[in-house]
């Protein structure tokens, strides 16, 4: 018997859970990380993370946005990719769904990133679907809190989670924010778009990737 969806993606926050942190990957599913979280931050990171899977299963025609790997500021926090505590209350609403839980003791003390931010004023009306090559966040070892490129040793190791992504949401085009994007999206039976990522200076090529991807919709 075929999994309906939701069970499907359900079962893919698990699957996210079970995959091992190291000491330079902060799984956000699994882990606490006791500067910042609450005591039950994995499982309320878990539960947004389905909350907002289970927003596009009764969806067609989703655009899925596919980033490198979560931020500091983003889903290592929040477990929604892209989404900072900020941009939760936001998602929430134009999802029209209950809102998402704050796994952390500090949020109002941080700042979107960079990134987000770019991410989030390029969106349009109708929302895509964010994910990440890779879902656990990147750090440098003995500094959790600043970002790294992943390898792509890390990136094989959450195309399983990619792969079940796209068998339950079947997303019509895939739009790769970066080259490492690109990359984790190749092989699939979906088309690719590749935009300029928004850091390092590569903000207006990214807006104009987007607007131009936009576009290519109508």
């Amino acid at each position: 018997m075929t999994r309906e969806p939701g069970a499907r993606l359900d079962d893919l926050v698990l699957h996210l859970a079970a995959l091992a942190g190291t000491p330079t990957l902060f799984n956000p599913y699994a882990d606490t990380d006791p500067a910042v979280d609450g005591s039950d931050a994995p499982a309320i990171r878990r539960g947004n993370l389905g909350r907002y899977l289970r927003a596009f299963t009764d969806r067609d025609e989703i655009d899925l946005w596919l980033g490198e790997a979560p931020s500091r500021f983003g889903a290592r926090r929040t477990g929604v990719p892209f989404s900072g505590e900020g941009y939760l209350a936001d998602l929430s609403s134009r999802l029209a769904i209950a809102p998402f839980g704050i796994a952390t003791v500090d949020a109002l003390a941080t700042r979107p990133s960079g990134t987000s931010r770019q991410i989030w004023s390029a969106l349009p009306a109708r929302l895509p679907l964010f994910w990440n090559a890779v879902m656990h966040h990147p750090h440098r070892v003995g500094t959790p809190l600043r970002n790294r490129t992943p390898t792509r040793f890390e990136i094989t190791c959450h195309r399983e989670a990619l792969t079940l992504l796209i068998a339950a949401i079947q997303p019509r085009r895939i739009l790769a924010i970066g080259r490492v994007a690109e990359g984790a999206a190749a092989g699939y039976d979906v088309p690719i778009t590749y935009v300029r990522h928004p850091a390092q200076g590569g903000a207006a090529q990214f807006r104009a990737g987007v607007a131009e991807f936009g576009r290519d919709a109508s």
